[in-house]
């Protein structure tokens, strides 16, 4: 009875050291993607009143302009680096697209005119604010 215990356990450890890879190789590729936000629908009138440009406090312009396509309405950020891809997220929040960046567009109740643009991380961390 040991001696098929015994066989039983070899022949499971040489099958499995067949099959594992050499010391330092890898066996298989993996790629990792990183979450993608929610997009959430937009009122047009929110994609006409978040475009321009604003005075963030820390001295930074933020330029956000808007491209039509068909019926795509997209929206872009620049901080002076380069334009990304901001979505829609809910509420007046927006998310960079492959940056750790956030926008919130506040306008006061009942007006259709943004006031304040929160620049802020992924992770909740204040960036830059601009008031008009």
């Amino acid at each position: 009875m040991r001696t098929k215990l015994l066989l039983a356990a070899a022949a499971t450890f040489f099958t499995l050291t067949a099959n594992a890879a050499p010391h330092g190789t890898a066996s298989e590729r993996v790629d990792v993607i990183g979450a993608q936000p929610k997009q959430t629908q937009m009122a047009p009138f929110m994609f006409d009143k978040v475009q321009g440009e604003y005075r963030l406090d820390d001295g930074r312009i933020l330029t956000v302009t808007g491209k039509l396509d068909g019926q795509a309405r997209k929206l872009y950020a620049n901080l002076g680096d380069g334009a990304t891809e901001i979505v829609h997220v809910g509420k007046n929040r927006f998310v960079a697209m492959g940056k750790d960046l956030r926008l919130s567009f506040d306008r006061p109740d009942g007006r259709r005119v943004v006031d304040t643009v929160r620049v802020s991380s992924l992770d909740g961390r204040s960036i830059a604010l601009a008031q008009r």
